[in-house]
């Protein structure tokens, strides 16, 4: 996406509102950032942001930080007064997913509903999306997804079922191990099948990993390794390396050295709005 760094603070209007998933079930949260100033003469280019109660106010951050603006920002969150709905998150980013395979049963907790990934991104595509274009003029051939964890599973997901869907897409330390490493099936066909990659101009995909592993304290040796299990198997780093070359798609890929899962997120959220907006990738 082309973009344009500008001195000092810019200011966006800021739109917050509760909307509802119809096809999915359930009320979001709705975070929108629509930039000041003079309309691209293809509408403006949009970065869709899950997690949005988080990663939303990354990006005003980053937005000040660098300059960059001519972008609609997206945050797709969840109507509570911050963090996370983890058990809705659950449902929302994943498949179908047997007990066995869920961490959190590992450490004794009970078992979270999951298998909603198909009906959120159909309520985000062919809900939200037209929403966000009545609000503002939106250049549909430029538009950014961005998740980390198990979000950026998701956009993995979508990349490989949904590929026009979008033009960039970040997928921050995705949780590959996630249902036994499941998305490797449509890793897999996503490779194959070069006609699906090339139906449209290519698209371009930055992976990002945190260089260091923490487990939450309090964990028992036992847990731990339970834990490990469970997320042992092909990292982001082997994703971009398996892509890197195909058809019909760029592949970016950094390693973020010194931080960790959840410290890396306000970095690759401001790498996520240098590389959708093309200023550094």
């Amino acid at each position: 996406m082309a973009g344009a760094s500008v001195d000092g603070l810019t200011k966006c209007e800021i739109k917050i509102f509760d909307f509802d998933f119809q096809k999915h079930g359930g009320q979001y949260r709705i975070f929108v950032s629509v930039p000041a100033g003079p309309v691209p003469g293809n509408g403006y280019p949009v970065i869709y942001l899950l997690d949005g109660n988080v990663t939303f106010p990354m990006m005003q951050a980053a937005q000040q930080e660098t300059g960059i603006y001519p972008a609609i920002m997206v945050g797709i969150g969840y109507p509570i007064d911050s963090g996370l709905d983890v058990d809705r998150r659950y449902f929302d980013l994943t498949p179908p997913t047997p007990p066995d395979r869920i961490p959190i049963v590992a450490l004794g907790r009970e078992a979270c509903t999951t298998g909603g990934r198909d009906t959120f991104f159909t309520s985000l595509e062919t809900e939200l999306k037209p929403v966000i274009e009545k609000m503002a003029p939106v250049d549909c051939s430029q538009q950014a997804i961005f998740g980390h964890s198990l979000a950026g599973l998701l956009v993995l997901y979508i990349l490989y079922t949904s590929p026009a869907s979008f033009q960039s897409y970040v997928a921050a330390d995705p949780s590959i191990w996630w249902n036994a490493g499941s998305i490797l099936t449509e890793h897999s066909r996503f490779m194959e099948n070069e006609r699906v990659r090339n139906a449209k101009a290519p698209v371009r995909l930055l992976i990002e990993t945190a260089g260091k592993r923490a487990l939450r304290e309090g964990l028992s040796q036992a847990e731990a390794a339970a834990l490990m299990r469970f997320r042992s198997g092909p990292t982001g780093k082997e994703i971009a390396v398996a892509l890197g070359g195909l058809s019909g798609i760029h592949v970016s890929f950094k390693e973020l050295a010194e931080k960790t899962h959840g410290s890396m997120l306000p970095d690759t959220v401001a790498d996520a709005l240098s590389f959708a907006m093309n200023s550094s990738s």
